[in-house]
């Protein structure tokens, strides 16, 4: 039978490849250009639009 200690290494062992799986994922290769929400510069869009409208857009989707 497990104890206390088993468990939580068992639940800590199991968030921790969670976290490494979820910071794996592929990070999309960004362009330079106008952004077609804001209409800034920026040196790195991604779908169209700057950090800025995309963290905006993330939040509000929350």
């Amino acid at each position: 039978m497990a104890d206390q200690m088993d468990m939580s290494a068992e639940i800590s062992d199991f968030y921790l490849q969670r976290s490494i799986r979820a910071a794996r994922q592929p990070v999309p290769e960004g362009v330079e250009g106008e952004c077609q929400e804001c209409g800034d510069d920026s040196p790195r869009l991604i779908g169209g639009r700057c950090a800025p409208c995309r963290d905006r857009a993330q939040k509000r989707s929350r």
